[in-house]
């Protein structure tokens, strides 16, 4: 937690913008649902929040930082907007069963080890509504961070070099089995692999999208 903390508190991370691949999942869910619920794991500043909240959807959020909570907290109350905000863990949800109709993973999960994944993810389950989505994204095995790193157990990394994560406590970088292992509580209907490299052809970034059901699947149109 604290290493968090801190970086909220350095005003880093404070992102305004919501995620590009959140927006687009969103505005489709809601052609179908016009009373959409969604939760966001570790929703940081609130970027992604602010933005479902402006379009209507009933919108709740946990981290573990109350910093980053407060700063979420005073955009909403500023812009006339409400969401559920919780400073907690996500492994432990403290909304009741089937209560929303999407969880949001935006590189949250991957902050803590395999473990704490497994559980994190049963608790989404079971927060789900039947026919509810879950959308996560994970930093993947072939990462350069988790190649380079001077510390690696069971998918998760630390010590990582100067140019990827080096004020990181430690993450966790999944491979396609890994996928497949953690969110198999659910109906995986959706995985890409998405790879960002430099002008020699060397890998910078790669991560794992993810979107996944609660049965009975529900469809996107």
């Amino acid at each position: 937690m604290g290493n968090w903390q801190n970086i909220y508190q350095q005003g880093r991370q404070l992102n305004k913008y919501p995620y590009d691949a959140i927006v687009s999942l969103v505005m489709r869910l809601r052609h179908t649902n016009s009373s959409l619920s969604a939760l966001e794991l570790g929703c940081g500043a609130g970027n992604n929040i602010v933005f479902m909240a402006e379009e209507g959807v009933d919108v709740a959020g946990i981290d573990i930082s109350s910093v980053a909570l407060d700063f979420a907290q005073e955009r909403l109350t500023r812009l006339q907007l409400k969401a559920d905000l919780v400073n907690g863990h996500f492994t432990q949800l403290p909304w009741q069963d089937n209560s929303f109709d999407l969880v949001i993973d935006r590189s949250a999960l991957n902050c803590v080890p395999r473990s704490d994944i497994l559980v994190a993810l049963s608790e989404s389950y079971r927060v789900l509504k039947p026919g509810g989505c879950i959308f996560s994204i994970m930093y993947a095995d072939t990462h350069p961070a988790f190649i380079n790193s001077g510390y690696q157990h069971d998918g998760f990394a630390r010590q990582f070099s100067p140019d990827y994560f080096s004020d990181i406590d430690g993450l966790f970088f999944a491979s396609k089995a890994d996928v497949c292992e953690l969110f198999s509580k659910f109906a995986i209907t959706q995985q890409s692999y998405d790879v960002s490299y430099d002008q020699n052809d060397k890998i910078t970034s790669a991560q794992r999208s993810i979107v996944a059901y609660k049965s009975p699947i529900a469809q996107i149109t």
